[in-house]
C-alpha cells in the first residue's frame, strides 16, 4: 500500500518554514535547480562516446492525477492548525499558499529526466549508504559513482524543492542493474496528528515520505508516474508537482538555458552533454546561436565559447602535474575581452575563475583539469557552491594551498610573458584602471593610479595599445523649447538635419541654478531649435591607439541614439582630464562627422558596436579615455 509517512520527532525540535537547505537557492531558484540537477546528471554519465541526455518538460495536468496529492492536502490542513495563532507568520504564508496550490482543479508539473546515465543505485539495498539513499532519504552527505564527481556536501538535492509551491519532489529510477524505483519527498512544516500516532510523540518531522508502509521503503513503481511519462532507458526522473517557474525576468525555458550555458558550456561543446528544455534543444550544434540570441545574460559564456571554438588565434599550453595529471590552458587575445580565465573539471562543468590576473593586456581563457587523480584532489578544496577553490577544506590544507598556487602562478605567468613581448602584431593593453567608472572614482588610490599612468605611458613602445573606457553617463542635454520661453534656453547651432548639438542652460529671471551641460555656439542666424525627447542614455567605449596617429573608437549605446557626441581626453599631470581635438573622423560602421573637435554621431542603434577610425592634433601618444554627450 502507497502512503505518505512523517516520522516522529522523537520529542526534539519543531521544524519551521525555513528550511536552511531549500533557502539557499531561494534567491535564483530557477536557476539553481537547472544546475545542482544536471551537475548531479553529468556525474553519473556513462563513458560510452554518447553524450548524457537531460530533458525538462513541463506538463499541466489535474492534481488528482499526480500521486499522493489528495492525503497531502489533509496533512497541510494539519498543519495549519498546528501553527495557526503561534504568530509566525512565514510559516502560515508558505502553508496557506500550499493549501491553495494543491486545492486548484490543475497544476503545473516539471519532469526532469536523463539518459545515458547509470541511475540511482541501491534503492532497495541493504545497506544504508548508497546513490539512491543519499539522494532520497539522506541530509548532508552524498554518495557518487566517481571520487572527482562534483558534489560531495548533499546540499545540491534541495534545489529541486525550491522550485516547487509545495516543496515537493517524486524520485524515479531505472539503474544500470535493471532495477526499478520510485519514492515522493516533501519538505514541509512540523505538526501534530493522531494518524502518524503509534504510541509514540505524535508531532512529527516536517520531512514526509511517499512510498511502501514498510520501514519507509521505495516503491517499485508508481502508476501515475508512468502515466506522465514511461521510462525504458536507464537514467533517473524528478516530477516537481506545483512548478513554480515564475521569474519575473523572462520565460522560464530562457532562465534555465542561461544557468546551463554558463555552467556547462564545454561539457555540451565536447559532446558529453545535451539538454532538452520543451521545445529548446542544447547541443553543440545549436550551442553558438543560443548564446547569441540570450545576450547580454551569456556574455561571459559567449567569450569563453570564443575560447574553446576553432579558432586559428588561440594559444594552447599545456603544464604536466606530476603522475596526478596534466594541465590545458587555452588562450585568445583580443580587444573585447573579459579578461577572465575559467577553469572546469574532466566533466566539463564549471567550477572556478583564476582570480588576481596580470593587467596590460586584453584575454580571456579556459583551463581544463584533465586526470582523475588530479580532479578528485582539486574537488576536494572546493566550496558548497562549487565555484571557489578554498586549502582549509582540504584533508590535506597546506599541500592543497600549494598546489593551489602552482596552478594559479602558472596561469598567471603565461599571460604576463605575452604581455612582455614587444613584437610588430597589434597589442591590446588595458588601461581601464586609470579611467575609472563613476561609481569607483572616490577610491583613495585613484590619484596614485594616475601618477603611475604618466610614467608608463612614456615608456610605451608598442605599435598598437588598447585604452578600454568605463561606461559613461550621455548627459541630458535638450527638451521641448518653445518660443520665447523664460525657463530654459539653448545655446547651439543644430539644424533639421540634426548635424550639431546644442546643451540646455538655465535662464530666466530667477537667481542661481548652473549650466546643465556644455555651452554651445552662438549662431548669427537667431535663436535655435533642439530635438525633443532627449534622455540619459550608457554607452561603453573603448580606444586602440595605432601607428601614424591613427586610432580607432570601439562603442556600443545601451540605448538609441539619433545624435550625440563622443569627446576624446587624456589625464594631466594635475590629475584632471583635458580634451584632446580630434582632426578627422570616418566609419564603415555609423555615420560620423567632426564638430569642433569632437566625434558627432547619428543614428545610433542600441546595442550594436560601432567602429570609427579617428586623427588628433598632435604628434605624442596618449592614454586616452572618452566623454560621451548625445540624445
Amino acid at each position: 500500500m502507497k502512503k505518505w509517512f512523517f516520522p516522529s520527532r522523537g520529542y526534539g525540535e519543531l521544524e519551521g518554514f525555513s528550511n536552511p537547505g531549500i533557502e539557499m537557492f531561494k534567491g535564483e531558484p530557477l536557476r539553481a535547480m537547472a544546475r545542482e540537477v544536471c551537475q548531479n546528471s553529468l556525474d553519473a554519465r556513462i563513458e560510452n562516446g554518447k553524450p548524457l541526455r537531460i530533458e525538462f518538460n513541463r506538463t499541466h495536468m489535474k492534481v488528482n492525477q499526480f500521486p499522493g496529492m489528495e492525503e497531502l492536502k489533509e496533512v497541510l490542513k494539519q498543519c495549519f492548525k498546528f501553527w495557526r495563532g503561534q504568530g509566525d507568520s512565514r510559516t502560515l504564508g508558505f502553508v496557506n499558499n500550499a493549501l491553495k496550490a494543491i486545492s486548484d482543479d490543475k497544476f503545473f508539473v516539471l519532469r526532469i529526466s536523463d539518459y545515458n546515465t547509470s541511475g540511482l543505485v541501491g534503492a532497495f539495498s541493504g545497506e544504508n549508504i548508497s546513490p539512491w539513499k543519499s539522494l532520497v532519504q539522506g541530509n548532508a552527505f552524498s554518495v557518487k559513482k566517481s571520487d572527482s564527481s562534483a558534489g560531495s556536501f548533499g546540499i545540491g538535492k534541495a534545489a529541486p524543492f525550491a522550485v516547487s509551491k509545495i516543496q515537493t519532489v517524486f524520485y524515479r529510477t531505472y539503474d544500470e542493474d535493471g532495477v526499478r524505483a520510485a519514492q515522493g519527498v516533501t519538505h514541509l512544516v512540523s505538526f501534530e496528528s493522531d494518524t502518524f500516532n503509534f504510541g509514540e510523540d505524535p508531532i512529527r518531522r516536517s520531512t514526509g515520505y511517499y512510498g511502501g508502509e514498510q520501514k519507509n521503503s521505495a516503491l517499485k513503481n508508481i502508476e501515475k508516474l508512468d502515466a506522465i511519462n514511461q521510462r525504458n532507458e536507464k537514467g533517473t526522473d524528478l516530477f516537481i508537482p506545483a512548478f513554480d517557474f515564475a521569474t519575473g525576468k523572462s520565460d522560464w525555458k530562457d532562465e534555465i538555458a542561461v544557468e546551463i550555458i554558463e555552467n556547462f558550456l564545454y561539457a555540451i561543446y565536447s559532446g558529453k552533454m545535451e539538454v532538452q528544455i520543451d521545445n529548446l534543444l542544447l547541443n553543440k550544434k545549436t550551442l553558438g546561436g543560443h548564446i547569441m540570441r540570450l545576450l547580454p545574460k551569456t556574455k561571459h559564456s559567449y567569450a569563453f565559447y570564443q575560447v574553446i571554438s576553432d579558432n586559428d588565434q588561440v594559444i594552447v599550453t599545456e603544464k604536466q602535474f606530476g603522475a596526478m595529471g596534466s594541465l590545458e590552458l587555452r588562450l585568445l587575445y583580443k580587444a573585447d575581452a573579459n579578461k577572465k580565465v575559467l577553469v572546469v573539471r574532466n566533466s566539463g562543468m564549471k567550477i572556478a575563475q583564476i582570480p588576481s590576473l596580470p593587467k596590460g593586456i586584453s584575454f580571456v581563457g579556459f583551463l581544463e583539469l584533465k586526470g582523475e587523480k588530479l580532479n578528485s584532489f582539486f574537488r576536494e578544496m572546493e566550496n558548497p557552491q562549487h565555484n571557489k577553490w578554498e586549502p582549509k577544506r582540504h584533508s590535506d590544507p597546506e599541500r592543497a594551498k600549494q598546489y593551489k598556487e602552482i596552478v594559479e602562478d602558472w596561469v598567471k605567468e603565461i599571460i604576463s610573458q605575452k604581455v612582455k613581448e614587444i613584437s610588430g602584431e597589434e597589442v591590446d593593453v588595458d588601461l581601464s584602471e586609470y579611467f575609472p567608472s563613476e561609481e569607483n572614482q572616490g577610491e583613495g588610490n585613484f590619484a596614485e593610479k594616475r601618477e603611475g599612468l604618466l610614467d608608463s605611458v612614456k615608456d610605451i613602445t608598442m605599435d598598437d595599445y588598447e585604452t578600454p573606457g568605463p561606461k559613461l553617463k550621455v548627459k541630458d542635454i535638450g527638451g521641448n523649447i518653445q518660443t520665447g520661453s523664460s525657463r530654459h534656453m539653448v545655446s547651439g547651432v543644430i539644424d533639421d538635419a540634426g548635424k550639431d548639438v546644442g546643451h540646455r542652460h538655465r535662464t530666466g529671471n530667477r537667481k542661481g541654478g548652473n549650466p546643465t551641460g556644455r555651452k554651445g555656439y552662438i549662431h548669427p542666424d537667431g535663436e535655435d531649435t533642439v530635438y525633443s525627447g532627449m534622455r540619459e542614455v550608457i554607452v561603453s567605449a573603448r580606444i586602440i591607439s595605432r601607428q601614424g596617429g591613427v586610432n580607432r573608437l570601439i562603442f556600443r549605446a545601451e540605448d538609441d541614439i539619433s545624435h550625440g557626441e563622443l569627446e576624446i581626453s587624456t589625464m594631466g599631470e594635475n590629475g584632471k582630464a583635458y580634451r584632446l581635438v580630434v582632426k578627422t573622423a570616418n566609419s564603415s560602421t555609423a555615420k560620423v562627422s567632426v564638430n569642433d573637435g569632437r566625434i558627432a554621431i547619428y543614428n545610433v542603434k542600441r546595442g550594436e558596436k560601432y567602429t570609427v577610425e579617428f586623427e588628433i592634433f598632435g604628434e605624442q601618444k596618449y592614454a586616452m579615455g572618452v566623454k560621451a554627450y548625445g540624445n
